[in-house]
Protein backbone atom coordinates (compact mmCIF):
# COMPACT_ATOMS: atom_id res chain seq x y z
CA UNK A 1 0.00 0.00 0.00
CA UNK A 2 1.78 3.61 -1.14
CA UNK A 3 1.35 6.15 1.28
CA UNK A 4 0.55 9.73 -0.69
CA UNK A 5 2.23 12.88 1.07
CA UNK A 6 -0.58 15.15 1.65
CA UNK A 7 -1.07 18.03 -0.87
CA UNK A 8 0.68 21.38 -0.48
CA UNK A 9 -2.40 23.08 -1.15
CA UNK A 10 -4.05 24.35 1.94
CA UNK A 11 -6.74 26.60 0.55
CA UNK A 12 -9.44 23.94 2.30
CA UNK A 13 -8.85 26.10 5.25
CA UNK A 14 -9.12 29.18 3.67
CA UNK A 15 -12.20 28.13 2.33
CA UNK A 16 -14.14 27.32 5.50
CA UNK A 17 -12.83 30.50 7.33
CA UNK A 18 -14.24 32.58 4.29
CA UNK A 19 -17.69 30.88 3.99
CA UNK A 20 -18.10 30.53 8.42
CA UNK A 21 -17.58 34.58 7.71
CA UNK A 22 -19.86 34.74 5.31
CA UNK A 23 -22.46 32.77 7.19
CA UNK A 24 -21.36 34.94 10.04
CA UNK A 25 -22.56 38.00 8.40
CA UNK A 26 -25.37 36.97 6.64
CA UNK A 27 -27.28 35.68 9.69
CA UNK A 28 -25.90 38.99 11.33
CA UNK A 29 -24.04 36.59 14.12
CA UNK A 30 -20.90 37.87 15.93
CA UNK A 31 -18.04 36.38 15.96
CA UNK A 32 -17.92 33.25 18.72
CA UNK A 33 -14.60 34.55 20.34
CA UNK A 34 -16.71 38.02 20.42
CA UNK A 35 -19.43 36.34 22.51
CA UNK A 36 -17.01 34.41 24.71
CA UNK A 37 -14.71 37.58 25.36
CA UNK A 38 -18.40 39.60 26.43
CA UNK A 39 -19.24 36.50 28.66
CA UNK A 40 -15.84 36.25 30.49
CA UNK A 41 -15.33 39.82 31.45
CA UNK A 42 -19.75 40.15 31.73
CA UNK A 43 -19.06 41.15 35.71
CA UNK A 44 -16.57 43.53 34.81
CA UNK A 45 -19.21 45.39 31.97
CA UNK A 46 -21.93 45.32 34.01
CA UNK A 47 -20.52 45.25 37.96
CA UNK A 48 -20.73 42.49 40.44
CA UNK A 49 -24.24 43.31 41.74
CA UNK A 50 -25.90 43.61 38.31
CA UNK A 51 -24.15 40.42 36.93
CA UNK A 52 -25.94 38.16 39.19
CA UNK A 53 -29.41 39.79 38.30
CA UNK A 54 -28.52 39.45 34.21
CA UNK A 55 -27.01 37.65 31.71
CA UNK A 56 -25.64 38.04 27.95
CA UNK A 57 -28.66 36.65 26.01
CA UNK A 58 -26.46 37.40 22.34
CA UNK A 59 -25.35 39.53 19.73
CA UNK A 60 -26.62 39.79 16.64
CA UNK A 61 -26.58 42.66 13.82
CA UNK A 62 -24.88 45.01 16.61
CA UNK A 63 -27.28 44.84 18.86
CA UNK A 64 -26.45 43.15 22.04
CA UNK A 65 -29.67 41.65 24.11
CA UNK A 66 -29.67 41.22 27.75
CA UNK A 67 -31.86 39.55 29.61
CA UNK A 68 -32.79 40.30 32.87
CA UNK A 69 -34.82 38.87 35.88
CA UNK A 70 -36.39 42.12 37.29
CA UNK A 71 -38.07 44.78 35.68
CA UNK A 72 -36.04 47.23 38.31
CA UNK A 73 -32.80 45.95 36.97
CA UNK A 74 -34.06 46.63 33.52
CA UNK A 75 -34.57 50.11 34.38
CA UNK A 76 -31.23 50.44 35.84
CA UNK A 77 -29.25 48.91 33.08
CA UNK A 78 -31.27 50.91 30.41
CA UNK A 79 -30.01 53.83 32.15
CA UNK A 80 -26.27 52.78 31.55
CA UNK A 81 -27.33 51.21 27.52
CA UNK A 82 -24.75 53.30 26.40
CA UNK A 83 -21.58 53.40 28.70
CA UNK A 84 -22.25 48.94 28.28
CA UNK A 85 -22.13 49.72 24.59
CA UNK A 86 -18.84 51.36 24.95
CA UNK A 87 -17.08 49.58 27.12
CA UNK A 88 -18.34 46.35 25.53
CA UNK A 89 -16.58 47.65 22.14
CA UNK A 90 -13.35 48.57 24.10
CA UNK A 91 -12.77 45.33 25.71
CA UNK A 92 -13.49 43.53 22.27
CA UNK A 93 -11.27 46.13 20.24
CA UNK A 94 -13.54 47.49 17.41
CA UNK A 95 -17.12 48.39 17.46
CA UNK A 96 -19.71 45.23 17.62
CA UNK A 97 -22.58 46.57 20.01
CA UNK A 98 -24.32 49.64 17.90
CA UNK A 99 -26.96 49.07 20.01
CA UNK A 100 -28.18 47.56 23.90
CA UNK A 101 -31.36 45.90 24.30
CA UNK A 102 -32.62 44.54 27.45
CA UNK A 103 -35.70 42.26 28.13
CA UNK A 104 -37.59 41.00 31.43
CA UNK A 105 -36.83 37.40 31.47
CA UNK A 106 -36.91 35.65 34.47
CA UNK A 107 -35.06 32.62 35.15
CA UNK A 108 -37.22 29.17 35.93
Amino acid sequence: MAIEPLPRDRETLHALSSSLGRLQRTFGLARPDTIRTLADAWPQLVGTRLATACRLHSLRDGRLTVAVDDPAVADSLRWQRSDLAAAANELCGCDVVEQVEIRVDPRP
